[in-house]
């Protein structure tokens, strides 16, 4: 018996190395995507973004304001207009991102304590570009307004330590935790390794299992140990090596990144066998699997709250291993959380895979019963 097993083994890891298909999606396409996709977001953070600036003003806190907007990281200000048609026709050509307009009259108004209102014109259709314009003018606005408060107030004979505390009576330090970069990468590609490991391991069982019959409850069973097995050599690349090559934070414990990796890569292999027993042929497997990429991002809850998300969709969601997997994993590599606090996740892995191997062998009696 367990000769044969080892046997089994070997003709499932022959398998895998011999089927074209297979070999490029379960080895090749993991490794490729897995360096390749983290490859646009490795400096973390938009830098010198170029902006546009019409100055009406000419005066010294006008040239002081865009000046603080220039030594902003995230800003370069790299033209100046006359009119808002010539800064209209940059940001069309996209050689802005974004344009400030100081209006006339600006430092006197400033000076005399009234307000004194700037506007800003960023690309409101993509959020990362429309939020890094909104923060470094706000900061520079904010740092320059409360000078010349503070500067009022002590001319006015109060103290400069007092000046400051009426300006900014509560300072507000931001500390963004498990992210201290603030960085895009840092947020996004613990997710999405999750995801790749999940869609390279389905559509190399498609590969490998659609529209083939069944070889016995044996030669599954060891088939399944080889592409867990496997994977869970690959989710030591993704989930500990390729963070560390890429300095993206992570403080988790092994042990419990495998605590839930396993069971999720173990309920991922059975969603397979049941998807390649239901969609009889290779194509139809692929072609569904890729349809399925894209909302399977989203319904990780990783771009928009799945709290947020219509309940009936989160319903269906709850099906798909990496539903759940998706922010344990994180939970844990990134936040540092203990097996308690992922244990849910663990359990519901292990139902998942229970519930999609039952649909397998229903599935595959049924055919069978057909044939008869």
């Amino acid at each position: 018996m367990i000769a044969a097993f080892f046997r089994e083994i070997a003709v499932a890891i022959l398998a895998i190395w011999n089927d074209k298909g297979a070999r490029s999606t379960m080895l090749g396409a993991t490794l490729f995507f897995s360096v390749f996709f983290p490859q646009p977001y490795l400096s973390e953070v938009v830098r010198d973004m170029p902006v546009a600036v019409i100055d009406q003003d000419g005066s010294t806190l006008s040239r002081e304001l865009i000046r603080r907007i220039d030594a902003a990281d995230a800003v370069a200000v790299a033209r100046y207009t006359a009119d808002m048609p010539s800064a209209r026709a940059l940001f069309l050509k996209r050689q802005v991102h974004g344009i400030v307009v100081v209006p006339p009259e600006f430092e006197r108004d400033l000076l005399a304590g009234r307000a004194a209102p700037i506007a800003v014109f960023s690309d409101g259709g993509y959020f990362l570009l429309n939020s890094v314009m909104s923060s470094a003018l706000s900061n520079a606005a904010r740092s320059l307004g409360a000078e010349v408060q503070v500067g009022r107030l002590t001319a006015s004979g109060v103290d400069t330590t007092q000046a400051m505390a009426i300006v900014e009576p509560l300072r507000v330090t931001t500390v963004p935790l498990f992210n201290p970069t603030g960085g895009y990468a840092s947020f996004v590609l613990p997710a999405v390794f999750v995801l790749i490991l999940q869609q390279t391991l389905l559509m190399g069982i498609g590969n490998l299992k659609a529209g083939r019959r069944s070889a016995g409850g044996l030669s599954t069973f060891a088939d399944a140990i080889v592409y867990v097995a496997l994977y869970s050599l690959w989710a030591g690349v993704v989930l500990v090596l390729l963070p560390w090559v890429y300095r993206l934070p992570r403080i988790g414990d092994i042990a419990v990144m495998y605590a839930v990796a396993v069971p999720f890569l173990a309920a991922v292999t059975a969603m397979g066998f049941a998807v390649a027993r239901l969609i009889p042929s290779k194509e139809g497997v692929i072609f569904f699997l890729v349809v399925l990429g894209m909302p399977l991002f989203f319904l990780s809850g990783v771009s928009w709250p799945a709290e947020a998300m219509p309940g009936l969709l989160r319903a269906v969601a709850f099906v798909i291993p990496s539903t759940t997997a998706v922010p344990a994993l994180v939970r844990v590599n990134q936040m540092g959380a203990d097996l308690r606090s992922v244990e849910t996740t663990v359990f519901v892995q292990l139902a998942l895979c229970l519930a999609y191997s039952v649909l397998a062998v229903a599935v595959e009696r049924w055919k069978k019963s057909r044939s008869a």
